[in-house]
């Protein structure tokens, strides 16, 4: 039932970013084939670095609005007491609509690189299955933390319009303020692969960079337990 009540809450927004994410990634590839020779794999693999800058923007806002909601939206409109009235804790609902989104995450994450290499394949520029892996796994593994984020602002801020913006406030400040003056810990950069790219063939490495996604997880763990803990202590 939780699950089912999960999926209700985050349906519209989940469908309505997949398809967004998915046409825009099959146009833009299909697209950007026009314009390069299939002997131009370098330039190809510049498109698809410049693909995957595109698709952690919509990716991440689509996060941010996955982790909108809960029990402070609810209670903001009035109705938290039919979820409070459920058999079961605080952490378990919360519990319950992390792996909800968690999952539409990383949905939203493979389908539109499986549909970019569907479409490049279909014009006869395959992309190798180990790059689309290390961009998914980049895309999933470092951007959890945005979804965390937005879990833990919308257990701490009312509103169905205040959350959100709040949220993808922090997304942007963050991003300026880590390339100033920690551009090495920038989370944006890393999931975008700027970190690892080569510049003169514009490949990922065949070593993928799993310190910084796991610490990335972490403290996206990290943020998630915070959030169970204020809506344990929370008046409703």
């Amino acid at each position: 039932m939780l699950w089912y009540k999960g999926w209700l809450e985050t349906r519209s927004r989940f469908l309505t970013c997949l398809i967004v994410l998915t046409a825009f990634c099959g146009v833009f590839v299909h697209y950007a084939q026009g314009f390069v020779r299939p002997e131009w794999s370098r330039d190809f693999y510049r498109l698809l670095s410049i693909a995957q800058e595109y698709v952690v923007i919509i990716w991440i806002m689509s996060v941010v609005l996955l982790g909108m909601g809960g029990l402070v939206r609810e209670m903001a409109t009035g109705t938290s007491s039919l979820t409070l009235s459920l058999p079961v804790s605080r952490a378990h609902l919360l519990s319950v609509r992390v792996a909800v989104g968690v999952l539409e995450a990383i949905t939203l994450g493979v389908v539109p690189w499986a549909t970019i290499f569907l479409v490049s394949s279909a014009g006869g520029m395959p992309v190798q299955f180990q790059q689309v892996g290390f961009y998914v796994l980049l895309l999933v593994g470092g951007g959890l933390v945005y979804f965390a984020m937005a879990v833990l602002v919308s257990s701490l801020v009312e509103g169905e319009y205040t959350a959100p913006a709040v949220a993808f406030g922090l997304v942007f400040l963050a991003a300026i303020l880590f390339d100033v003056w920690l551009r090495s810990f920038n989370l944006w950069r890393l999931v975008t692969g700027d970190f690892y790219i080569d510049r003169n063939t514009y490949l990922l490495p065949r070593h993928f960079p799993w310190k910084g996604t796991a610490a990335s997880l972490v403290v996206a763990a990290s943020m998630l337990i915070a959030s169970i803990r204020i809506l344990k202590e929370r008046e409703f």
